[in-house]
């Protein structure tokens, strides 16, 4: 096959060239002083919610995003195999495995120094080889997904112009409904919660304000909703203990929602080794204000705001360490 003479190629150059330069979706970081910005007014008018609740089932809006992204390319598979009798939804199938594995693989070569193991500690290889594969951290290199896809279909129809051309036109349905998605949920929104005027209580039934904590030293703040029954929550416990060990620049801060302080003071010190949470940073909201103020629908959910008290990143659901870097970074 000649690549310039191939019309899908051709097609595909712009959104290839976008692939490359763009950065990896994520909020932007804090605004600049004097107000919100053009960006940050147009993610207040082009605003995702950040979740999708189905009954009892809450979904991060990137999952659903994805999976609408993908039931158009099935229905246009679908739909060009009838047409042309060629194996348009094998292909389809097979072109977005391969890209899975590789915005997974991508994603932990970005985030290799907080995946991987001690060097030589081969003890640790069990533990590496499940970070890979849990993907429920939400870890994925979205373009370099999108990249070895295209180039896994471009490989395997390269005899067949008429097998191409149909999956193409499906998978780049796909992603011209995936890429905008997921591309909208990074916008900031000039209207994302502000930290919250309201008082919380800690385990000396003291009451405690978000704001005057934020304003008393000017640290970034990372807040997480959590609940002692609730396992994704516990499982990420010592991730973000160890974090605020590692970064005394941020402040960490566990919210517990709707429980009682006895209950919940009572968890963790008997779980300290697997709930090792710094008691003086765990404060309680038997109310659940909180869950309110932030329009939180599933535990856990984790807020990052910046020195500058804006809402720079959110994550519905459990965090890696890796997961969690990212977000750092992208709030720094």
């Amino acid at each position: 096959m000649h690549l310039r003479s191939s019309p899908l190629l051709s097609s595909f150059l712009p959104l290839l060239a976008g692939l490359l330069l763009a950065p990896s979706p994520g909020l932007a970081g804090p605004a600049e002083p004097g107000g919100p910005s053009a960006l940050s007014a147009l993610g207040a008018w082009l605003h995702l919610p950040a979740s999708l609740a189905l009954g009892p089932l809450v979904l991060p809006m990137g999952v659903v995003v994805a999976m609408l992204a993908w039931l158009l390319a099935q229905w246009l598979a679908r739909r060009n195999e009838r047409r042309t009798g060629q194996a348009v939804d094998a292909l389809l199938w097979q072109s977005t495995l391969a890209g899975l594995l590789a915005a997974r693989l991508a994603y932990v070569a970005q985030w290799w120094t907080e995946v991987a193991p001690a060097p030589w500690d081969w003890s640790g290889m069990p533990a590496f080889a499940g970070r890979v594969v849990d993907i429920r951290d939400g870890g994925w290199n979205l373009w370099a997904g999108l990249l070895a896809a295209l180039l896994y279909m471009l490989w395997r129809s390269r005899r067949s112009p008429v097998l191409r051309r149909a999956t193409g036109l499906a998978l780049g349905a796909g992603a011209a409904l995936l890429v905008p998605g997921s591309l909208l949920q990074a916008l900031p929104s000039a209207d994302a919660p502000a930290l919250p005027a309201f008082t919380l209580v800690n385990g000396q039934a003291q009451p405690v304000s978000l704001q005057q904590l934020q304003q008393a030293d000017g640290k970034p703040m990372v807040i997480n909703l959590w609940a002692t029954w609730c396992p994704p929550c516990r499982r990420e416990m010592p991730v973000l203990a160890q974090a605020q060990q590692q970064r005394p620049d941020v402040r960490f801060i566990w919210i517990n929602q709707g429980e009682s302080a006895e209950a919940v003071t009572g968890y963790l010190r008997r779980e300290q080794a697997a709930a090792p949470l710094p008691l003086a940073q765990v404060l309680f909201d038997p109310q659940q204000q909180a869950g309110r103020h932030w329009r939180q629908r599933g535990l856990p959910s984790t807020y990052f705001y910046g020195a500058d008290g804006r809402l720079c990143g959110m994550r519905m659901g459990e965090l890696s360490r890796a997961s969690l870097a990212q977000h750092l970074k992208e709030c720094s």
